[in-house]
């Protein structure tokens, strides 16, 4: 199995082109790869986060596919296919 080097952004790319290199290597190094954001309370700046590594635990999982079939309504989704 090879391993595909481990991206970290350290310069001015915009993370747009970095994301395909990210999810590229997190699936061919079997890891998970998860975006979420967060809006801090007090000053309502918005980061994005966007994580690679063994993250996810079944049970993670299986919560969040619970949380995502109870807001079908409001849009959201979750989309699954065959591995390997």
């Amino acid at each position: 199995m090879t391993l595909v080097k481990k991206h970290r952004i350290r310069d001015k790319t915009s993370l747009v082109d970095t994301l395909p290199e990210m999810v590229y290597s997190a699936l061919a190094n079997h890891e998970d790869f998860v975006v979420t954001y967060e809006t801090d309370e007090k000053t309502h700046k918005t980061s994005l986060y966007v994580m690679t590594g063994s993250l996810v635990t079944p049970e993670i999982l299986a919560a969040l596919k619970k949380e995502i079939g109870h807001k079908k309504e409001e849009g959201s989704t979750v989309v699954t296919r065959d591995w390997k």
